[in-house]
């Protein structure tokens, strides 16, 4: 698996500086796992629950609120199990992407099971959105991921936190986009989903654009977030959340795009990068 990095071949459309995606991890209480006596902890089930049964619909009123898309990464158990709240985003026009089907820990599967799950996912909110996922965002990834995504026609995947831009995956005839997230999401800077002060999480999220924001007058950059609905949903957190997006639209030059409005750009210059190194090819 080769990667492709284009930095300074990077440009936003109409001059944009900053490109920011808002991203959701939507999740239920999928993560929380019974323990060896196959007993499920009641509080942090519900707790992650919150996320598909009160708390996206606040998110989808910020959103609303503040004339923004987002990307949620959805579980393909939670389109199944909650088909009326991602029918409300896909009609608002944010982008559905997938998320796992269970939450699985990929890198704990099998080739073929991390296949089935990938299979699966795609089904379920195709059925429910009308619409086929082209982003990935494992939780973990797999030494088989981006193959798979590749098998699968994924446009991108969002799992590596190496890099500050966009690239570009590339293997024998197949390309698949990496939107690079940090590590300045809600589920670390509230440190857990009953813990953190949204207070801290607004210094840490500003710190975090500002800083791209001022390197964006050398050249475009990319502010990735990573938000959770069951987390940032809550009462304050919530608030926080709407006032850093309303801090951000107070900037010039800042995109708010979705996830595949990236990876089609990042994707086009991968293609125009492989003609370029066949030409040469040919050429020598």
């Amino acid at each position: 698996m080769q990667e492709l990095h284009f930095r300074e071949k990077i440009n936003w459309p109409d001059g944009y500086r900053m490109a920011v995606v808002l991203t959701f991890d939507f999740q239920g209480g999928e993560d929380v796992k019974p323990d060896r006596n196959g007993k499920i902890n009641h509080e942090e089930w519900t707790q992650g629950e919150y996320g598909p049964q009160t708390g996206i619909w606040r998110i989808l009123r910020i959103l609303d609120e503040t004339g923004v898309k987002g990307t949620f990464l959805t579980c393909g158990a939670i389109a199944e199990r909650y088909p009326e709240a991602i029918k409300a985003i896909a009609q608002r026009g944010h982008e559905i992407a997938g998320h796992g089907y269970h939450h699985e820990v990929a890198r704990d599967l099998t080739r073929d099971e991390e296949r089935e799950v990938m299979r699966k996912t795609i089904e379920m909110i195709e059925k429910r959105s009308g619409k086929r996922p082209v982003g990935w965002r494992s939780c973990t990834q797999s030494p088989n991921s981006l193959e798979l995504l590749m098998e699968h026609g994924f446009l991108w995947n969002s799992n590596s936190f190496a890099h500050d831009l966009p690239f570009v995956w590339e293997k024998d005839n197949g390309m698949l986009a990496e939107l690079p997230r940090h590590p300045f999401g809600d589920g670390r800077v509230y440190t857990h989903r009953d813990s953190g002060n949204p207070n801290d999480a607004l210094v840490i999220w500003q710190a975090f654009f500002d800083e791209l924001y001022e390197e964006s007058k050398n050249g475009p950059t990319f502010c990735p977030f990573q938000i959770h609905p069951y987390i940032s949903s809550r009462p304050g957190r919530a608030k926080a959340l709407k006032e850093m997006i309303q801090y951000m639209q107070k900037h010039q030059g800042i995109w708010f795009a979705r996830g595949s409005e990236i990876a089609e750009l990042t994707l086009k210059l991968g293609k125009t990068a492989r003609k370029t190194h066949l030409k040469e090819a040919v050429g020598s």
